[in-house]
């Protein structure tokens, strides 16, 4: 993510370390494992950033390109996913990547 063209600006100056033990927390917690999410709420968190849609999406496709190079069970990841897009309405902005043209 710290990388990508795309979505790697917001990353900048956020400890590579501590983000990434929050994100195996909150995956665990989603998909039932025993590590508990320790991070703040997840909405406080993300919507100060005004995230858009296509970010949030962006970031998905990454994910699924990382398990599925993994060996990631397919189903685990369809499983992922979907539980992550139930999420997209609290995390992001109301906001287009488009600006209006009116």
């Amino acid at each position: 993510m710290y990388a990508d063209p795309i979505i790697g600006f917001r990353f900048i100056g956020v400890p590579r370390e501590p983000l990434i033990e929050r994100e195996l927390e909150h995956l665990s917690g989603i998909l039932g494992g025993n590590l508990a999410y320790s991070g703040r709420p997840l909405p406080a968190v993300h919507r100060a950033h005004r995230i858009n849609k296509g970010q949030f999406r962006r970031r998905l496709a990454l994910a699924r390109t990382v398990a599925a190079e993994l060996g990631v069970d397919p189903l685990v990841v369809a499983e992922w996913q979907r539980r992550e897009r139930a999420l997209e309405a609290v995390l992001t902005s109301a906001e287009d990547c488009l600006p209006d043209e009116s």
